[in-house]
């Protein structure tokens, strides 16, 4: 009888997420699930966990906006507006200053649209609070009376608005479903009746954001269409209008719109948002063609398929009730997309996109009740860090402990457990403070075919990998026609070291994938193969 063919198969890294595909069609390096991991250098790394700083006076207050404010000595901080009033935080030092108070009879509640921005040009903050209400305008300095309504006899009317940037030394403020305004050069308190823009007027369409992009232009997001626009260009004089000869509003895709305002980032020199049909960028090209300048500015071209094709099936898990409230940040080469899934009412999962792999690389979950109301960056020591802002329980270091730390602690912990020992930075966790949360992780490759359709019979899966000192990995052998998923390896060191993992798996089956799942601190997984006797033939009968 002639030897049967031995072979091996499996993947000497991971460098990408696909979700959608058929496991037994994805390339080297890609998994078919990957959740809390982050892949870099081809190494799948459990990703590190959030680090609560939130203040007292904030517990118990739901934050309603926020934005980064630069001062006069270009720190930046944090304001946080509440219902009556906002705080401003320091992320460097980790203060907060006594709550500026609105005015009297001025408050924001759930049902306002509220938008926060500052003004580069004069230092203040706006805070806008929809159609049915005025804007606030704070001046930077802490107590009351600092924060006012902009008077109709000093601003002629600053108008009502959802959404609102400050770009080119302008205010441009939405002022209905389909209309913005434009305030003169470097002035907060003139607005030209001629400086008003109607887009797709009568059409089924609404404004949902107004987002920068480069000389003079800026993009507007409709809900199903997609414009970009140049107001004031050569005014540049104090008051001086925005409506010239050379402004213009020029369609840009009819065919696709964006969901979510908060989503649009621009990320690897294009703009990111999230559509109904998923996450697309949009990239700039050249007027004239790729290989010439266009020195009156850039166009954009949007992508033929989504950026999220290959994790369409999570895409379509978002709660579309919902979804307008996702919130997207750029940084350290990732795009970070907060949504609701499932039925979730607010952003509980962070999807993650890796501009230097060139794909989605995880699924982010995060202990109950916590969710993501917006993303800031800031310094904390001389370095540049994500934060996020839960609207019940306030600010989140993103990307700093070994475990998720959220939650009030309850009882006190042993003083050997592992997660109550010291965090990324060699501080101890205070169990009488915040609660620690273990990073449930999990990784699942592709399927192992070995290019036939025969039946295998399975002999061993061979694994790389590091556990630190009280982490905790299981391993998972699953198997296609038949259907099964074995135990291989529960693995839990008292050190911290690197382990090459033989472990016998004994199956026969089409195909097979190995699972990890990770039950505390972070290891790491280079690399699994799998070993297999091709016999060329089925070697047991099936109905």
């Amino acid at each position: 009888m002639p030897a049967q063919p031995y072979a091996t198969d499996g993947d000497q890294g991971f460098i990408g997420l696909n979700s959608r595909e058929n496991p037994n069609t994805l390339q080297q390096g890609f998994v078919t699930k990957s959740q809390n991991f982050r892949l870099n250098r081809g190494i799948a790394e459990v990703r590190k966990g959030i680090k609560r700083y939130t203040f007292s006076s904030l517990v118990g207050q739901t934050v309603f906006g926020t934005c980064v404010y630069v001062g006069s000595n270009g720190a930046e901080q944090f304001v946080l507006v509440v219902s009556d009033g906002l705080y401003l935080y320091n992320p460097d030092t980790d203060t907060a200053s006594a709550k500026v108070p609105f005015p009297i009879n001025e408050t924001i509640t759930s049902s306002d649209f509220v938008e926060v921005y500052q003004a580069t040009g004069n230092g203040y903050v706006y805070i806008t609070r929809g159609f049915n209400k005025t804007a606030l305008r704070w001046d930077g300095n802490i107590g009351a009376g600092n924060i006012v309504v902009p008077s109709n006899i000093t601003h002629h009317n600053y108008p009502n608005s959802k959404t609102a940037i400050y770009y080119g030394n302008r205010h441009i403020v939405q002022i209905d479903d389909n209309t913005f305004r434009v305030s003169h050069y470097l002035e907060d308190n003139k607005w030209s009746a001629l400086d008003m823009f109607s887009i797709n007027d009568g059409s089924n369409d609404r404004l949902v954001a107004i987002t920068p992009w480069t000389l003079n232009e800026f993009v507007i997001f409709m809900r199903n269409s997609i414009f970009y626009a140049s107001v004031g260009v050569g005014a540049y004089l104090l008051s001086d209008p925005a409506t010239e000869d050379n402004s213009y509003v020029k369609s840009l895709a009819t065919d696709i719109g964006c969901l979510a305002r908060k989503s649009i980032v621009q990320a690897g020199g294009g703009i990111i948002f999230l559509s109904d049909n998923g996450v697309y960028i949009l990239q700039p090209a050249a007027a004239n063609g790729p290989s010439q300048s266009a020195p009156e500015g850039m166009r954009l071209l949007t992508m033929a398929e989504p950026l999220s094709a290959p994790i369409d099936d999570i895409i379509r898990r978002i709660n579309q009730n919902y979804a307008s409230e996702s919130v997207g940040i750029y940084w350290e080469n990732r795009y970070y997309l907060a949504v609701p899934l499932d039925n979730s009412t607010t952003n509980n999962a962070i999807l993650v996109f890796n501009f230097i792999n060139k794909s989605w690389e995880s699924v982010d979950v995060y202990p109950a009740g916590f969710d993501v109301l917006r993303f800031l960056i800031a310094k904390k020591n001389d370095k540049r860090r994500m934060r996020t802002i839960d609207s019940n329980e306030g600010i989140f270091l993103m990307e700093e402990l070994n475990y998720d730390e959220y939650g009030t602690a309850v009882g006190t912990p042993l003083l050997d457990d592992p997660l109550c020992l010291l965090d990324s930075e060699g501080c101890r966790f205070s169990p009488s403070s915040f609660k620690s949360n273990a990073i449930n992780a999990e990784l699942i490759t592709r399927a192992y075919t070995f290019q036939t359709s025969g039946d295998k019979r399975f002999s061993s899966v061979q694994s790389d990998v590091n556990v630190p000192a009280f982490g905790h990995i299981d391993i998972d052998f699953i198997t296609t026609n038949p259907d099964t998923v074995t135990r291989l390896f529960e693995f839990a060191p008292t050190e911290n070291e690197d382990y090459i993992l033989r472990l016998p798996c004994r199956k026969i089956a089409y195909s097979s994938q190995v699972k990890y799942s990770i039950t505390s601190y972070r290891p790491s997984i280079r690399s699994v193969s799998v070993d297999a006797i091709l016999v060329g033939h089925n070697i047991h009968t099936k109905p």
